[in-house]
């Protein structure tokens, strides 16, 4: 065999391990899909994608895809189930609404009543005609979760400010937009600053323990509602999907503190008195300890 044949058969050796390599793990990653009657409720619907179809839909099944709470997103599909589903990256252009309303909808209010009604809404997204349900509280709770949906983005007034303080200063933040309660995960505190958020107010303190700079960051969802979103699908079944939001939902604030040349409320100072014929040379240390101020007393008789 000449070498050049040689060069040809390794190339193709290397190019068919590589395909193997980026085959292998998506065709070998087959999800299970399952369901279960978890209510009775029922709704009535005309389903866009069915030709404005009327179906009735008896009772809340609960999805889930591996374990994890997963949504219909093909109504009028029957779903059997098991395994042999498999996992694609979710690219719809409904996907970060859908992602808010899985999160507002049933992330927060893991119950099987917001379950149902959250369905309902991701099927209201793709245009189907809600006729009838009785799923208790339904159009209260539905314009709850899109009222939450529609501010998801509106961060406080303050954000991406610069906070200046002086040890033992404080600044209280008042957030016009009355969103700050939202914000109920505190991401950083890099200055060390003490903080004290109470509804749309954030009061900060800069302590003799602060750093001379930092952030302060809240978020909305903590990390694990945040990443990639997936629908799974197999022939003939029902498409079924599991949300993560694409951000968490953040606010920032700069922080600068003052960290020398300020003593006030730092301690006591106490008089100096001069004596005659003497002199007396006073020097302060650069970092005060507990605000007390060290002094160096060097006497000279005339």
């Amino acid at each position: 065999m000449n070498k050049k044949g040689t060069q040809a058969i390794t190339l193709f050796s290397i190019l068919t391990v590589l395909i193997a390599f980026f085959i292998y793990p998506i065709t070998s990653f087959a999800a299970t899909v399952n369901y279960e009657k978890v209510a009775n409720y029922i709704s009535t619907w005309h389903v866009k994608s069915l030709a404005g179809l009327h179906w009735t839909d008896e009772g809340i099944h609960m999805i889930k895809a591996d374990n994890q709470p997963a949504f219909c997103i093909e109504h009028g599909t029957l779903l059997t189930g098991g395994s042999g589903f498999t996992p694609l990256e979710l690219t719809i252009v409904e996907k970060e609404r859908l992602s808010l309303i899985a999160y507002y909808g049933y992330q927060v209010n893991p119950t099987i009543d917001y379950y149902g009604v959250t369905q309902n809404l991701v099927w209201l997204e793709f245009g189907d005609e809600l006729l009838a349900t009785n799923i208790p509280n339904f159009e209260n709770r539905r314009n709850e979760i899109l009222n939450q949906v529609k501010n998801h983005n509106i961060k406080p007034t303050f954000n991406n400010q610069t906070i200046n303080l002086k040890v033992g200063e404080s600044v209280t933040l008042e957030d016009k937009n009355n969103v700050l309660s939202k914000y109920v995960k505190q991401l950083s505190n890099s200055a060390n600053l003490k903080i004290e958020k109470n509804g749309n107010k954030l009061t900060l303190t800069a302590t003799k323990d602060s750093k001379e700079s930092g952030t302060i960051k809240y978020s909305i969802a903590d990390s694990n509602s945040v990443g990639q979103s997936f629908v799974y699908a197999k022939p003939n079944e029902q498409k079924v999907a599991t949300f993560k939001l694409s951000n968490a939902g953040e606010f920032n604030l700069n922080i600068k503190v003052k960290l020398n040349g300020n003593i006030k409320n730092q301690g006591e100072l106490k008089k100096v008195v001069v004596e005659p014929n003497k002199t007396i040379e006073v020097t302060l240390d650069n970092k005060p300890q507990k605000g007390q101020l060290s002094l160096i007393k060097k006497e000279e008789s005339k």
